[in-house]
């Protein structure tokens, strides 16, 4: 068992002592005192206010200190224009790996450490919503100005400010288009040993893919008879047609890598190479065919089903954050402020990520996010079924 199956075996060891000894829900609400006591440190700081830049500003001075615990370097410079335009705060930047990241922040909790002030993590199966965001450990912040023109009110379950997707890469110099429209064309023997994927053992974006198949069989069932043109038919190890996508292309000579750079590296990095795989990955790879000049290609609307599960790159605030108006403040500078034309959003307007706001300017020349077939939008579904089909895939490897 790998990385991210210890990860979660340990955050569960951390939240059991983190909720040991806790309070019962009250009868009449159903809230525990701790949740209620979290909920109301949150409405006393402003959380559920629409505040004027100024009036943060001002607040913001006598804290003179943010802590953001970020899984993006790019969040470094968002804090240095910051910092430039707000003098008299400073912005401490932690880079962390998202994992890394919760761990820490949990065990601090836990201890009575109250460090961080944002938490910049990604969630793409639900773990940040039901672990943090339910239970009050870490809060949305919505100010009307900036979310009231988010891209899917769904996404309000958290505080976004960047999307991201999965989709296929294809070599350019090999193909002119992709070439394939389903699922199902890479279980065919002549892709076998064709394609590249994220192990699905050290980071959810797969088993997050997995469990929105499980969650659509019936498009898996007639995306089968469509491609073969006769229904299928389940092993004894296929409980229905998403599993046996799981299985067939884990024994079809899939190529697994540990990093989305190696996914597309492996697509497009050089030229003429003589026999490239196609690789699905994060979207926001695609930016390394205009820094780097690599022949990347992606036509995710080709496929007559959906193509990806959204990511959302977040900004949540901690529970008893030290220096809340702050916090406040840089959410709203990393949302671009209203209108969505500020520096905060600079740094991410490169090609495969996409603003969560709909005033927002497009980022790089990429599919537009309407022509994006996408699974439905169900945190819940995902946290609670993605294990499984984790479990599934350790149990089908050969």
């Amino acid at each position: 068992m790998k990385k991210f199956l210890f990860v979660f075996l340990a955050m569960v060891m951390v939240f059991t002592n983190l909720y040991a000894g806790g309070s019962q829900p009250d009868q009449k609400t159903g809230v525990s005192s701790e949740l209620a006591a979290r909920k109301k440190w949150a409405e006393d700081n402003g959380l559920n206010k629409t505040e004027t830049v100024a009036e943060l500003y001002e607040k913001a001075k006598k804290e003179g200190v943010m802590n953001i615990y970020g899984c993006t370097g790019r969040i470094a410079d968002v804090a240095k224009s910051f910092m430039a335009d707000y003098p008299g705060i400073t912005v401490n930047f932690y880079d962390l790996t998202i994992n890394d990241m919760l761990e820490k922040f949990s065990r601090e909790y836990a201890a009575g450490v109250r460090t961080a002030d944002i938490l910049n993590p990604k969630d793409e199966v639900g773990n940040v919503y039901n672990e943090y965001v339910k239970t009050g450990l870490l809060h949305n912040y919505h100010p009307s100005d900036i979310f009231g023109d988010i891209v899917d009110p769904a996404y309000l379950a958290l505080t976004p400010f960047v999307l991201e997707l999965e989709w296929w890469n294809f070599n350019t110099e090999k193909y002119s288009d992709l070439p394939i429209d389903s699922w199902w064309d890479i279980t065919k023997p002549e892709w076998k040993g064709k394609y590249v994927f994220l192990d699905p053992t050290t980071e959810p974006s797969l088993p997050a893919l997995f469990a929105a198949m499980v969650q659509n069989n019936d498009m898996m069932v007639k995306e089968y008879q469509r491609v073969f043109g006769k229904p299928i038919v389940l092993d004894k190890d296929e409980p229905d047609a998403a599993h046996a996508w799981i299985k067939r292309i884990a024994r079809n000579g899939i190529i697994l890598v540990t990093s989305n750079t190696d996914i597309v590296d492996a697509v497009g990095s050089d030229a003429g190479m003589k026999d490239p795989p196609l690789g699905y990955g994060v979207s926001s790879k695609l930016r390394e065919r205009d820094k780097q000049g690599w022949r990347l290609g992606v036509h995710p609307n080709k496929f007559p089903t959906p193509t990806s599960v959204v990511g959302l790159l977040v900004a949540q605030i901690a529970d008893q954050a030290p220096h809340p108006n702050a916090a406040k403040l840089f959410v709203r500078y990393l949302c671009g402020e209203a209108g969505h034309k500020g520096k905060g959003l600079e740094p991410f307007k490169s090609a495969g990520s996409y603003p969560a706001f709909k005033g927002a300017e497009p980022f790089a020349n990429q599919p537009k996010w309407a022509d994006v077939p996408l699974f439905k939008f169900d945190l819940d579904y995902l946290y609670a079924n993605y294990m499984d089909v984790s479990d599934y895939w350790l149990s089908v490897q050969q």
